[in-house]
């Protein structure tokens, strides 16, 4: 279970928020959530925890707010890995669709997979308003090697200087842990380099030859 994913709950599963309030009504719109079917999203866990830590933001109509919440891991059904980009593109537009369409596809042609979280994916999944004039577009890319990781660089750089809005995400890595892709491409030639590093459960400052070095003999290369 990766941050980014996607979990659907057991309908009437015992929710716990994580930020401590016990709020019926939260509860029973949280509830209301997973009774029709949608999912949440995997956040950070919490370490030593039985728990799985889920996410839900709200439509705009509520005030975008976000809520964490533990549930039990019996209690989730089922999981997969966040909405491709051609699952977000319906209803968007031209503007925003023709220049992320011709990025998943050139990402995939690298063999980079890219799911999309924030604002995008949540109005994908639930049919109602998330987005607003200033909202970005947020990416998580998957890579398996030192050449993808910079074809995916470059190809988010491109990308970005045609969109009419931000374009943030990370690049994840193996191991499971993902960077920032704007301060990956800022330190990547720069091998003592210290970027944010984000695990499933950690956030420290790594150098980024430490993280490259996940690729063996590969990193040399850079």
């Amino acid at each position: 279970m990766r941050r980014h994913d996607l979990a659907w709950v057991r309908p009437g599963a015992l929710l716990r928020f994580h930020c401590g309030l016990a709020d019926e009504g939260l509860s029973a719109r949280v509830g209301a959530w997973v009774g029709s079917a949608r999912p949440l999203v995997v956040a950070r866990q919490v370490a030593g925890s039985g728990e799985v830590l889920l996410g839900l933001t709200l439509p705009a109509s509520e005030g975008r707010r976000r809520i964490g919440c533990l549930v039990r891991r019996e209690d989730v059904l089922r999981e997969r890995a966040a909405l491709r980009i051609a699952d977000c593109l319906a209803g968007q537009a031209n503007e925003l669709v023709a220049p992320l369409a011709a990025l998943e596809s050139r990402l995939a042609a690298s063999g980079v997979e890219a799911g999309v979280y924030g604002s995008l994916a949540w109005e994908a999944l639930s049919g109602e308003t998330y987005r607003h004039a200033g909202s970005d577009v947020d990416l998580i890319c998957d890579v398996a090697s030192v050449a993808q990781a910079l074809a995916c660089i470059q190809a988010l750089d491109d990308t970005a200087a045609m969109l009419p809005c931000g374009l943030d995400g990370e690049v994840r890595f193996p191991d499971g842990c993902a960077v920032a892709w704007r301060e990956l491409a800022a330190g990547w030639r720069k091998p003592d380099a210290r970027v944010l590093v984000k695990g499933g459960i950690d956030v420290g400052l790594l150098p980024l030859s430490a993280v490259l070095a996940q690729f063996e003999e590969d990193h040399l290369h850079v």
